[in-house]
This record gives C-alpha cells, structure tokens and sequence, in this order.
C-alpha cells in the first residue's frame, strides 16, 4: 500500500487553512467582545456668552458608561458648536480636583462615571438661546460621539 504524498499535503493544507481562519476568527470575535463599549450620557450642557469680553463659555455635565469587558482610558473631550452655517471646535478642561495620570480618566468595564467639563472661545457674533452641540469623547480605543443641544444660561 503506497500514500500518495500529494494527497496528504493538499489534506494538511486544507486543515491547517480552515483551523488558521477559524482561529482568527474567534480572536476577532474575542477582540470585539472585550473592548470598551462606551455610552455617552449628557446630563447638562449650557452656554453663556459675555458681550463686554466676546467670550463664549460652555458647561456640560456628562455621564460615561462602560458597557464592555474592557476598561480604557478618557484622553479628552471635545464639543463642536453650530451657530449660524458652520461648527466650531472647542476643547473641554475638567472640572474634577482628582485627575489620573493629568487628565486621563481610567474607566473600568461596567463601570459609569460622571464627569464635569467646561471650556471658553473669543467668539464675535451674537449667540442663539440654543446652540446645536456635538460632544466627542476620545479614548484608548476610539472615540464616541453624541449630538445635543446647549441651552443658553440665564444670569441669576
């Protein structure tokens, strides 16, 4: 009885190809599972603008969930403002006296935390009671963004 050699190496090919992809895949699968799935929450988010000064500041309170088997790091906070025909971006400061590691924010998975931002534009136009408002949240493994509107802040 004589093997085909031929046989056994086009055999072994096909196996190893299928259990190569079929690993592959549950890595894929495992990978995409265990990141960090973050859900933004915008608890409150207003704007006020002075006229002596022309200067825009913006205030948001902002609840972040880690839905995934992950944790990831917060790197920073961006909002995009509509006035008018076009955005404008701004980059939010905390607001926490306790930051990790200057500014980044470690979430854990299944983990929720609430955060307080602020951040100020030299702005020269009249600003609408209600801005169009677009809220980016950059972390280790991505970024999640969220539309909202800020309402303007009246004076006390």
């Amino acid at each position: 009885m004589t093997i085909d050699m031929d046989i056994v190496n086009l055999t072994l090919g096909i196996v190893g190809t299928i259990a190569g992809l079929f690993s592959l895949f549950v890595h894929l699968w495992r990978l995409k599972r265990e990141s960090p799935q973050l859900t933004i929450g915008v608890l409150k988010c207003e704007h006020m603008f002075t006229e002596e000064t022309k200067i825009l500041t913006f205030g948001t309170e902002i609840e972040l969930r880690n839905l995934g088997d992950r944790g990831t790091n917060i790197l920073g906070i961006d909002l995009k403002f509509k006035n008018g025909d076009e955005y404008q971006n701004l980059r939010l400061a905390s607001q926490e006296l306790a930051k990790e590691n200057d500014n980044v924010k470690w979430i854990r998975p299944h983990e929720t935390i609430r955060t307080s931002q602020t951040g100020f534009i030299k702005y020269e136009h009249p600003v609408t009671q209600e801005l169009d408002c677009i809220i980016t949240v950059y972390h280790t493994h991505g970024a999640e963004k969220i539309k909202h509107k800020s309402l303007k802040q009246t004076h006390n």
